[in-house]
């Protein structure tokens, strides 16, 4: 296999043997990619500033015994400062790891390769509340997967909702239902369902005006989530 280029955001690192590490790369050309990066932890290693979670770069891989290895890499945006803050670097590590597990290995997104890309960009340099950022992140992925919810009326009857003060949240059925029809489900306020709706329509490159109040994080933290596992059926939370 002749060297290729890609532009990649390192989602993942584990460190293989004394100096190497094995990267999940996720590349805007080839999707999700899995590289290996040779002697990367050795200080004098030219690899060893891109092989580092988060990093964002150009690199250059060939294929050897059937798997890929970095030969080279131009770190463009190593996004230092979620490293500086335990919120950043929690906020920052759902982000990387819930587009990891979606992903197909050799399957291109470039539509969520941009969404964490500026996901990352907002958690590190933003002045937002690295959750805000979070969460109009993991609602961006559940639109982009086909399974935004359904928050204007209930899912099962049909009954306009608008004027509810307080809502119930079904995963199972995809979206908001009556009290009649899921009372069995978490009450969730209007309040939060109009948030969740406004960031579903923000386009991601106006997510830097998402501004949560406190309720509506500790509202719409486990509902995202819980929804999220639900339709992807894979776990996303630490």
């Amino acid at each position: 296999m002749p060297k290729e280029v890609y532009n990649g955001i390192v989602l993942r690192t584990v460190d293989y043997k004394e100096s190497d590490r094995i990267l999940s790369v996720f590349t805007g050309e080839k999707g999700l990619l899995t590289v290996g990066a040779r002697g990367c932890r050795k200080p004098k290693s030219k690899l060893s500033a891109f092989s580092t979670q988060f990093c964002f770069g150009e690199i250059e891989v060939s294929e050897h015994a059937g798997k890929l290895q970095l030969s080279a890499a131009t770190l463009r945006e190593s996004f230092y400062p979620i490293r500086e803050s335990y919120e950043q670097l929690y906020s920052a590590t759902q982000v990387v790891k819930s587009a990891e597990r979606i992903l197909t290995e050799g399957i291109p997104n470039e539509e969520l390769f941009l969404l964490v890309y500026n996901s990352l960009s907002l958690i590190a340099y933003g002045e937002n509340d690295p959750v805000d950022i979070e969460l109009c992140y993991l609602a961006k992925l559940l639109k982009q997967g086909g399974y935004s919810p359904v928050l204007t009326y209930c899912v099962r009857c049909g009954r306009d909702l608008r004027s509810n003060k307080q809502l119930r949240f079904s995963p199972s059925a995809g979206g908001c239902v009556c009290e009649s029809c899921g009372g069995q489900y978490s009450s969730v306020s209007a309040l939060s369902m109009e948030a969740l709706r406004r960031m579903l329509i923000l386009d991601p490159a106006e997510m830097r005006r998402v501004r949560l109040p406190d309720s509506v994080r500790e509202e719409l933290r486990p509902l995202l989530y819980g929804y999220a596992e639900y339709v992807f059926d894979i776990p996303l939370r630490r």
